[in-house]
């Protein structure tokens, strides 16, 4: 009889470690100025990218911005000032203007709201080129969603179970 128990116990086990629980729906929206895209190009790029970050509790959608979604991840950037130095000029010179590929240096924050209420927020900054084919934007976004969700969990409410003394 409790040979078939346990049996029973670890077919349940395996079942459950098979089927993992739905992966939580939320809306990307992108603010700010993120070189490269035009702002409605944002949200789509950043969901995409944030979906090969490897996290199977969150789905991420580029959001509809006529709906406001409970469950939502709001990126904010900032093209931070170019602190590279020069010299003051009056006339264009040719060998200082803009070069293809430059990097510029850009601040961004992910801030996460759950039913609406605001959870946690993962900050960071990175020199990017930007467009769709910067694998360094793409890295940074990884990278900052993962903060995102390793801060989420660190912010864990739910009291640990207690031990009784023997």
């Amino acid at each position: 009889m409790l040979a078939a128990m346990t049996i029973r116990a670890l077919i349940l086990a395996a079942l459950l470690l098979a089927c993992p629980a739905a992966a939580l729906p939320l809306s990307v929206q992108a603010m700010g100025e993120l070189p490269g895209f035009r702002m409605e190009e944002a949200a789509p790029y950043l969901a995409a990218q944030m979906g090969q970050s490897d996290l199977a509790e969150w789905q991420f959608t580029a959001r509809d911005p006529g709906s406001a979604a409970p469950d939502r991840i709001e990126w904010s950037f900032e093209l931070l000032p170019y602190a590279g130095g020069g010299v003051r000029q009056f006339f264009p010179m040719a060998s200082q203007s803009p070069k293809l590929g430059a990097r510029r240096l850009v601040a961004a924050q992910a801030r996460l709201y759950l039913g609406g209420q605001y959870q946690t927020v993962a900050i960071g900054q990175e020199a990017v080129q930007g467009g769709d084919g910067d694998a360094v934007l793409a890295t940074f976004i990884a990278k900052l969603t993962l903060a995102l969700h390793s801060a989420w969990r660190a912010t864990d409410m739910t009291p640990a179970p207690h031990r009784t003394a023997p």
